[in-house]
């Protein structure tokens, strides 16, 4: 089994407009709601995948039932800390011209008590013991110490799952003390958190090594229509989808994890852990909104990976 973690899960509301004019009024083109949640994301595709998945972490009592009713309605075993207060919503609005750019405005979500954090640190550590992965992904909630990852991955010293992170700044750099099985920065992510220019790919193997000799096993980076990268003391691979037209691009990360966590469920190496990955992203953002990669999508764009060995 494979536990999803995600701390302080969203309601994405997406909004399309033919052309953002900031300081005007926009008339939007369409517009939807998903619940989400990178952890909540990635269970999802992995269930899609045919990998079976549990959701735990922290969620909130006025709109819990709905996160609730969407893993019910995708199959997801799911066991929450139920906290005062309201799941945030994010706001993503789609800028339909030729710039194709997306504006987020996310917000922090209600503050959690340190009763809540250790009734959920508890809850992590009993699925933890009964998993063979374990992916802590996302923002952590307002009440949490930027070390929050960390902290539980110390409460889990011992319990043999692989510990999968996908975060920034400084919960990932205080997640990998910690020396996690992955990483999956994007390329903002890996600049801000490690303080390192990546410019090319070079750059962004020199961070990939000085990451790996601290102790992570694995070190995928997602670059966005240049493809992903993913290294190891094996060596490194890069790899890229062509001719893809995006549609939305919320939760193509959390897609890439569970593609390469299902990899690694199989047992594959390397390379087959970043094709599945970028397959399984680029199966998402054909999608609108948070509407994630599917099983068929996710056959389609595995035949069309481009890779190649690397550095």
């Amino acid at each position: 089994m494979i536990t999803t973690v995600t701390l302080n899960p969203c309601i994405d509301y997406t909004v399309n407009v033919p052309e953002l004019a900031l300081g005007e009024l926009n008339v939007m083109s369409s517009s939807r709601l998903d619940v989400s949640g990178k952890g909540v994301n990635v269970a999802v595709v992995l269930s899609r995948l045919g990998v079976p998945a549990l959701c735990t972490g922290i969620s909130f009592s006025a709109n819990h039932a709905e996160l609730a009713a969407f893993l019910d309605g995708e199959g997801i075993a799911h066991d929450f800390v139920v906290a005062r207060g309201s799941i945030r919503m994010n706001i993503k609005i789609n800028d339909g011209s030729e710039s194709r750019r997306m504006t987020e405005i996310n917000s922090r979500g209600d503050k959690v008590s340190p009763d809540m954090l250790n009734q959920a640190r508890e809850k992590i550590t009993r699925f933890a013991a009964k998993s063979d992965m374990l992916i802590m992904s996302g923002r952590i909630p307002n009440g949490a110490g930027g070390d929050i990852y960390r902290q539980i991955m110390q409460d889990l010293r011992g319990c043999g799952c692989k510990i999968v992170i996908d975060a920034e700044r400084r919960p990932l750099i205080e997640a990998v003390k910690g020396c996690p099985f992955l990483i999956k920065p994007n390329l903002h992510e890996l600049e801000v958190s490690f303080g390192r220019p990546v410019r090319d790919i070079s750059d962004i193997l020199s961070v990939c090594g000085m990451i790996i000799s601290s102790g992570v096993e694995v070190v995928c980076v997602s670059m966005s229509e240049r493809g992903a990268l993913i290294a190891s003391r094996e060596g490194a691979y890069h790899a890229v989808v062509s001719d893809i037209k995006p549609l939305g691009l919320q939760g193509a990360g959390d897609s890439m994890v569970a593609g390469i966590c299902k990899a690694v469920s199989e047992g594959r190496n390397l390379s087959d852990m970043l094709k599945f990955g970028i397959a399984a992203a680029s199966a998402s953002i054909v999608r609108e909104g948070t509407d994630l990669c599917r099983s068929k999508d996710f056959e389609d764009m595995l035949a069309r990976v481009e890779i190649e060995k690397i550095g």
